[in-house]
């Protein structure tokens, strides 16, 4: 099994460094770490952790998964973070399949939050593309890049190991 994540928080500097810090130090607790974790739950705590040690406008999104070689299963918990896209390899074609956005909102705005944990079986040839806001918002001050072009290069590259895909720009 391996898991992994990816989150952003607001700011930029020394305040959201501590932010993160916070964050990262969370994250090593037993129901992040453990195979039978409740990372809805622990969703929920971070939460109301950063509600309480943070300043009002400082928030975070996160994504975590947990995939599941033997099964072949992806568990996650979208927490406000920009919904990954899972691709599917359909007869030698990358065709978009899903939004990984089952989770709840962004960490450390609203008391009481609840977060839900999503699943999706993966196969062989599938692929997973987790990008920050940066990605799909970056643009040249007319059209932001946006999500359809987003999937329509990664189509383009999907060919090539996920090192060459963010080679050619994407990642």
């Amino acid at each position: 099994r391996s898991a992994f994540l990816v989150g952003d928080v607001s700011g930029h500097g020394i305040p959201a460094a501590l932010l993160m810090g916070l964050i990262h130090g969370a994250m090593t607790a037993r129901e992040w770490t453990d195979p039978d974790g409740n990372r809805p739950r622990a969703a929920a705590r971070l939460n109301e952790l950063l509600l309480a040690k943070s300043s009002a406008e400082r928030f975070a999104s996160l994504f975590w998964c947990e995939y599941d070689a033997d099964a072949r299963l992806l568990r996650y918990v979208n927490a406000g973070h920009v919904p990954p896209i899972l691709l599917r390899r359909a007869t030698g074609q990358l065709s978009l399949v899903e939004r990984l956005s089952e989770g709840g909102p962004v960490l450390g705005v609203l008391p009481g939050a609840s977060y839900e944990q999503g699943e999706v079986r993966v196969e062989s040839g599938d692929l997973l593309v987790i990008v920050s806001d940066g990605v799909v918002e970056a643009g040249d001050g007319r059209e932001e890049f946006g999500e359809g072009r987003l999937v329509e290069a990664i189509r383009d590259e999907g060919g090539r190991s996920a090192p060459g895909i963010g080679d050619a720009g994407l990642a």
